[in-house]
């Protein structure tokens, strides 16, 4: 093969590629974009954050409704002590237990352009995900994960006074495990709008679940969601606003709902049941990120050195 025609295929294979991943590669730029301005972005608007327990005048816009998620072999009694906390707290709130069952034909009856997906996702949290989002936009209410106990009535606060709350991650972005909103809200609506586009496979050889549901439903899709969504309204889009839930000083670690903790309105049992093989592995390497860089930098320089050595004899 002629050089000219090897490169030439060369060419055409790499952009091939990039054509053929590019809404993954802008997806990954999203969640780089994320990472690199969230913390700017709120400390130079300090109003997207809701100081807990600040009073708001105004009327209360998010109906009494708490909204449960159990799918697939979930198993509810694990959760009763939970329940039990939320229901002791809020005795004159609706109650719905979402199945396998209610879920399909809520989908099917108000989003059937999303059912096909909600019933092609490979892990029930990416369905979990996607129905709490369908499910707060018809409705409004409270959405709370199962292992979420109430130490707080939450009438008793402004929060259903918010359009739209829910609180912050770590280490940037906001967290679904707790989300508080109006009917109708504008971001849920844009969030359902996107499931579609986001219903990609990731990996090579094998699928990367961690990262599968983090990108298509999860809270990094969800993160990368907020962020466009209040790009739009910094830039004078009139719709309604989003807030994040921090302390009187406007510091959001305080209520993140991470791991097995206590915040100043919830317990949270750090259950994660849905984390397989790959979540260990990011998770390692994130909680130990300088170490990993350096273990990097040290054997690139290694590969370095030796490709110079075999080259010098």
């Amino acid at each position: 093969m002629r050089p000219g025609t090897l490169k030439l295929l060369l060419v055409f294979g790499a952009v091939a590629t990039v054509l053929f991943f590019m809404q993954h590669i802008l997806q990954l730029f999203e969640v780089v974009r994320t990472y690199a301005t969230f913390h700017s972005l709120v400390r130079t608007h300090p109003d997207l954050l809701y100081r807990y327990p600040e009073t708001i005048d105004g009327p209360v816009v998010v109906p009494k409704i708490l909204h449960y998620v159990v799918l697939g072999d979930a198993e509810l009694s694990k959760y009763d002590d939970a329940l039990k906390s939320c229901r002791d707290l809020h005795k004159d709130w609706k109650y719905e237990i979402w199945t396998d069952e209610t879920a399909d034909q809520f989908l099917a009856d108000n989003y059937p352009d999303i059912l096909p997906h909600y019933k092609g996702y490979h892990q029930n949290i990416q369905r979990a995900n996607v129905l709490r989002y369908a499910l707060l936009h018809k409705f409004g209410g409270v959405y709370l994960d199962l292992d979420v106990s109430c130490l707080v009535a939450l009438d008793s606060t402004s929060l259903l006074k918010l359009p739209f709350v829910s609180p912050g991650a770590h280490p940037a972005g906001v967290n679904n495990a707790f989300i508080a909103a109006q009917p109708g809200h504008p971001f849920l609506g844009s969030v359902l709008e996107a499931v579609p586009s986001h219903d990609m496979f990731w990996g090579i050889f094998i699928r990367i679940p961690y990262v599968e549901n983090m990108l298509s439903t999860g809270c990094m899709f969800y993160t990368n969601m907020w962020m466009a969504y209040v790009r739009s309204l910094l830039a004078g889009s009139p719709e309604s606003p989003v807030h994040i839930l921090a302390d009187e000083t406007g510091d959001m670690k305080p209520h993140m709902l991470r791991g097995k903790i206590v915040t100043p309105i919830f317990a949270h049992g750090g259950a994660s049941s849905w984390h397989s093989w790959d979540a260990a592995i990011l998770l390692t390497i994130g909680k130990n990120y300088t170490l990993f860089v350096s273990v990097l930098g040290v054997t690139a320089v290694a590969e370095v050195a030796q490709h110079d050595e075999i080259k010098d004899c």
